[in-house]
C-alpha cells in the first residue's frame, strides 16, 4: 500500500504526465526540466497537481478523424448533423420525463446533443450509437464534459439489437429510421424496450425515393433507407405504438442548416489551414447537403417529428417479436 501511494504522488503522476505528454507529441523528454517546472508550480500552488489516479491519463488529446473534424467546422464542436443546444434541452419536457427518469438516446453522434439533454434531464441516460466512426469520440466527449458518471454509451447494430425490456421512462430517436434497413425490428424494439404509457420521440427524414437521394445522402455514414411517410406511420401503427403527435420540422431544420452555412466563413477563418483530409471531408459533405438542402426546400425530402407512446394497457401483453 505504502509502494502504491509513492507511486502516486503529485509529483510521480505530474512527472508521468508529462513524459506521455511528450510522447504523444513526439518531443523528447527532458526530465530534469520537467522535474523542475513541477516542483516550481507544487511550490507555489500545492494542490495544483492534486489528482486521483483514475485521471493519469485524462489530459491525453484526442485527435478527431479527418470526417469529424470536417463536421465540426460545418455543424458546430460536437455534432454530425445540423441543431442546436435551444431545441435539445426541451426533449426530456417533450417525452414528459421525471426528473429520476431514465431516459434512452438512440444515435445522438457526437456529445453536442447529450450535453444539452442532460442539463435539462438530471436522471439517468443511456446512450446507444450505431456509427462507428463517432463512438469513440462520443465517449471521449461524454467524458470531457463529466457526463460519463451518469450517461452510458454503447455501441448498437440497429438492425439487430435487442433491448432490455420495460428499462425507459422516455426514448430519444435521431435519424434512425431513416438508416435502418428494416424498420418493424427497431419500431418493436422502442415499444418493448419503453415502460407502459412511457413516450418516445423520433426524428427522421421521410420522402419518395428519388435518384437525386444518392448524391444528398452521399457523405452519410451508412445508406439512407428513406421511406414515405405514410409507410413510417404504418411501421408504427403495425407494432402497436399510438401516434400522438406528427410535427413537420422541415421549415425549422432548414433554417438551422442554412444558419450553419451562413457561418461557415467565420468558422473556416478561426480554424485555420485545414488538412488536406479535412477539407476534402467538408468539400464533399458540404456538396451532399447543397442537393439535400434543395430537397427539403422543395418538400421532395421532409423532417419529421413523431410523438409516440406505448398503451399502459400494454404491461402485460407481449412485444412484437425480435
Amino acid at each position: 500500500m505504502a509502494a502504491k501511494k509513492a507511486l502516486f504522488d503529485k509529483k510521480g503522476i505530474a512527472l508521468t504526465r508529462a513524459k506521455l505528454r511528450a510522447w504523444w507529441d513526439g518531443d523528447d523528454f527532458n526530465q530534469e526540466a520537467a522535474l523542475a517546472e513541477i516542483e516550481a508550480k507544487l511550490a507555489a500552488d500545492p494542490a495544483a497537481n492534486d489528482v486521483t489516479e483514475d485521471e493519469l491519463f485524462d489530459e491525453l488529446p484526442y485527435d478527431l478523424p479527418p470526417r469529424l473534424q470536417a463536421l465540426a467546422v460545418l455543424w458546430g464542436e460536437d455534432r454530425v448533423r445540423p441543431g442546436d443546444a435551444t431545441a435539445d434541452r426541451l426533449e426530456p419536457a417533450r417525452i414528459g420525463l421525471a426528473p429520476d427518469g431514465v431516459l434512452a438516446v438512440l444515435s445522438p453522434g457526437l456529445a453536442g446533443v447529450m450535453t444539452a439533454v442532460a442539463a435539462a434531464h438530471p436522471g439517468k441516460i443511456e446512450v446507444f450509437e450505431w456509427r462507428d466512426e463517432t463512438f469513440d469520440a462520443l465517449k471521449h466527449g461524454l467524458k470531457k464534459a463529466k457526463l460519463d458518471d451518469r450517461i452510458t454509451a454503447s455501441r448498437i447494430d440497429l438492425e439487430a439489437h435487442v433491448f432490455v425490456p420495460g428499462a425507459y421512462d422516455g426514448l430519444l430517436s435521431i435519424d434512425d429510421f431513416a438508416y435502418c434497413g428494416y424498420p418493424p425490428h427497431l419500431a418493436g424494439q422502442i415499444l418493448k424496450c419503453l415502460k407502459p404509457g412511457a413516450c418516445a420521440v423520433v426524428e427522421c427524414y421521410v420522402g419518395i425515393k428519388i435518384p437525386e437521394l444518392a448524391t444528398a445522402f452521399a457523405s452519410s455514414f451508412a445508406e439512407p433507407q428513406i421511406r414515405a411517410h405514410g409507410d413510417v406511420l404504418q411501421v408504427f401503427s403495425d407494432t402497436g405504438l399510438v401516434l400522438e403527435a406528427d410535427e413537420d420540422m422541415t421549415e425549422d431544420f432548414l433554417f438551422t442548416a442554412r444558419a450553419a452555412f451562413k457561418q461557415l466563413g467565420e468558422r473556416l477563418t478561426a480554424a485555420g489551414a485545414l488538412e488536406v483530409a479535412v477539407a476534402r471531408e467538408l468539400a464533399w459533405e458540404t456538396e451532399a447537403w447543397r442537393v439535400r438542402l434543395q430537397l427539403l426546400a422543395t418538400r421532395r425530402l421532409e423532417r419529421r417529428r413523431f410523438i409516440l407512446r406505448r398503451p399502459a394497457e400494454a404491461e402485460n401483453a407481449s412485444a412484437p417479436a425480435g
